[in-house]
């Protein structure tokens, strides 16, 4: 079993939180959130499962990921998709890196709380109840799923997958946690571009049911996110740092100030006469005083914060904060992001 990562996205719609290679370079996989890249979440899932040959199918970006993830525990191949063709068009430029092996597909922006052991286990199941079984899809209730893939599902089997419906047959989105075999790169070629002028992957997966195989559907245990949007990012990160937040204490820095709940404290950083209410994680090198932080902060490296008071906020590498009372925020260097935008 390999693992594929769909990482080429640059993420224009999360300007200003990305940038181009021209000004440093943040494409969108590598946007932070509880102080990790949003790709290391996808990569630790497939690593925890015991997956370690992975590929990461990237873009312009390809060189930026590379360094970013370099020293990984698991074996990455970069591939190049040249062109956004959509979603199925990157897979199948991974057919030279599957060959004949079945891979977990998972998407870079995407987060989710249950182990892909799980899945794992049931796909094998799966196979020796019904050999013919091509693909394991995971489902998510939705009020609205217009905006997904939509199942139709009877017996824990997808019997009609449709991309972006505007009248859904069901409330079952398809949120891009797939097991697959190689016929998925048949399927894609026998699809056609949708209205958008994009192979998607739904339309290869509906396509192994026209070419007579099964595709196993499972619902999603625990929370996932869909990090297109600013309010995304906002929202997801509290459940992410309650879940997989590292909360190491070091003692020795927390002069003068007081703790409640879990916090992680990186190497070199002060935490002088201030008020932690975790879940709090603060990175290597930062300086904070005076400050009122929690629940739910996260405070990258190198930053430094006086007379603050914060609650649900993410404080980006190397931002300098002072006299700042707020809650849903995002702050990157001069930035301030809510979740309806820039401010």
């Amino acid at each position: 079993m390999k693992g594929l990562i769909l990482a080429a996205g640059l993420g224009t719609r999360l300007k200003p939180l990305t940038r181009p290679p021209a000004q440093g370079g943040r494409s969108k996989p590598l946007i932070p959130l509880a102080n990790r890249p949003l790709i290391a979440y996808p990569l630790d899932k497939l690593i925890e499962a015991g997956i370690t040959e992975i590929g990461i199918v990237a873009g312009e970006n390809e060189s930026e990921l590379a360094r970013a993830l370099a020293g990984s525990a698991a074996s990455l191949s970069f591939i190049s998709q040249h062109e956004p063709r959509g979603l199925a068009h990157a897979v199948s430029c991974a057919r030279g890196f599957c060959g004949d092996s079945e891979f977990v597909l998972l998407f870079c922006d995407n987060l989710f709380a249950e182990p892909l052991a799980t899945a794992l286990a049931e796909w094998q199941a799966r196979q020796a109840q019904a050999p013919e079984t091509a693909a394991l899809i995971h489902t998510y209730e939705m009020p609205d799923p217009r905006a997904c893939g939509v199942a139709v599902v009877q017996d824990g089997w997808a019997v009609e997958l449709e991309e972006k419906p505007a009248v859904p047959k069901s409330n079952l989105a398809i949120i891009g946690i797939d097991i697959l075999t190689p016929l998925i790169f048949e399927a894609i070629s026998r699809i056609k571009p949708s209205r958008r002028g994009e192979l998607e992957i739904t339309d290869a997966i509906a396509e192994l049911l026209v070419l007579g195989r099964r595709v196993a559907a499972r619902p999603l245990d625990g929370f996932w996110f869909d990090t297109g949007t600013f309010a995304d990012l906002i929202q997801a990160h509290g459940p992410v740092l309650e879940q997989f937040g590292s909360f190491e204490i070091a003692r020795s820095v927390r002069e003068g100030s007081s703790l409640h709940g879990a916090a992680g404290i990186g190497e070199g950083s002060r935490v002088t006469d201030s008020l932690l209410h975790g879940p709090v994680l603060i990175g290597r090198q930062a300086n904070v005083q005076r400050c009122q932080l929690g629940p739910r902060v996260s405070v990258g490296d190198r930053c430094v914060l006086a007379d603050c008071t914060l609650s649900d906020c993410q404080v980006y590498s190397g931002t300098r904060l002072s006299n700042v009372s707020a809650s849903g925020a995002i702050f990157d260097g001069e930035y301030r992001v809510g979740a309806g935008g820039v401010l």
